[in-house]
């Protein structure tokens, strides 16, 4: 039985690190795991037989990470030994959250965002906790809605440096980029599926925007929906089957859902008169998005089951969920904030960068 402190985290014993650079190691996987929100560091050995414990060493930035059970038995120890400290960090955190919840951690995840901080808008990286931001776009053209691939491996946005709205995809790992979609019209919006194997985005090549589904290649592309008027910001559903999208039919922007093959959309009665950048939860069982009444936009959630929305983050925007389906990340008042969707509390991971909008969780 897992050791609690009443709260329904779980409290985890952490022993010193050892080795060069273990306290660095130790400091960045702390952190990590009291981010979850499901796990309460504390240092030293947890009793015995009561819970978990953490036992690590750390030198050049590798890392040798163990987990015990309350009887001190082995639960893996595991060998980390990427080229940099805090990406063996983050992977051991995820593993430590795995083993002892059996959910997903998010550590060892990439946030994108764009801000105008270079003096145009340009797409940014960063660590799950806002650390070693990069920039990733250097042409200076206007960009906008990034989106990253499962693995954080592929990014796609939509570039304007034709002069055209045009669907970009940038593999990270070599720096590449290629053009896959620049039918004329706007192409923008784009969002993976949650297997990475297809695009879902809005194109207007055939008249006003609908919701279309590509391959990454481009060279396969289904028109999903057929209506007067504009349907935009298109999120997919974890299994892959239905479509959330905005669609303006009503006059301001609503969210309805359709399968993935095409159909009838559906209405979503979010109870707001303006919604916009809609995101499935990875259970399935909510989406976030923004809302806007007479007070201003806020992060909200929709409960599919439900049918009632609540207010997750007021005075913000742009919605994006964590992988563990507990966390979003999400623009407020021009900083970077991170929300537990639980507890409500929420923290700022990235500041101080002109235009911070439309951030994207990699999954």
């Amino acid at each position: 039985m897992a050791w609690g402190d009443g709260t329904g985290t779980v409290v985890v014993g952490m022993e010193d690190f050892i080795g060069g650079t273990g306290e660095t190691a130790a400091q960045v996987v702390r952190e990590d795991l009291n981010a979850s929100g499901v796990l309460r560091m504390r240092d030293g050995t947890v009793a015995s037989g009561a819970g978990w414990t953490l036992r690590g060493s750390s030198s050049a930035g590798r890392i040798d990470g163990a987990l015990l059970d309350g009887k001190g038995a082995v639960v893996f120890n595991n060998h980390y030994a990427d080229p940099d400290l805090r990406d063996n960090a983050h992977a051991f955190s995820d593993d430590v959250v795995t083993a002892i919840t059996g959910g997903r951690g998010m550590a060892g995840t990439k946030l994108a965002f764009v801000s105008g901080r270079s003096g145009a808008p340009e797409i940014y990286l960063a660590d799950s906790d806002g650390q070693r931001v990069r920039q990733v776009t250097t042409d200076r053209a206007l960009k906008g809605a990034p989106a990253l691939a499962p693995g954080s491996i592929l990014l796609a946005f939509t570039s304007w440096q034709s002069g055209f709205a045009d669907v970009v995809l940038k593999d990270l790992r070599f720096g590449t980029e290629r053009t896959v979609l620049n039918a004329p019209g706007t192409n923008s919006g784009v969002a993976f599926s949650h297997d990475g194997t297809r695009l879902a985005l809005s194109m207007s090549y055939e008249g006003n925007a609908e919701i279309y589904v590509s391959t990454l290649t481009g060279s396969r592309v289904k028109r999903v929906t057929e209506a007067r008027s504009v349907e935009f910001s298109p999120a997919w559903s974890p299994d892959g089957a239905r479509i959330v999208f905005c669609s303006d039919a009503g006059g301001a922007p609503q969210l309805f859902v359709v399968p993935r093959k095409g159909g009838d959309p559906e209405r979503l009665e979010t109870g707001y008169r303006h919604n916009t950048s809609p995101e499935w939860s990875p259970d399935g069982s909510r989406i976030a998005f923004t809302g806007r009444q007479n007070s201003g936009a806020a992060v909200m959630l929709y409960d599919l089951a439900a049918g009632k929305s609540r207010v997750l983050l007021p005075r913000a925007e742009d919605p994006t969920w964590a992988p563990d389906g507990r966390h979003l990340a999400a623009v407020q008042e021009g900083a970077l904030v991170v929300v537990d969707t639980v507890t409500g509390s929420s923290r700022t991971i990235v500041s101080g960068f002109a235009g911070l909008s439309e951030p994207a969780w990699s999954r």
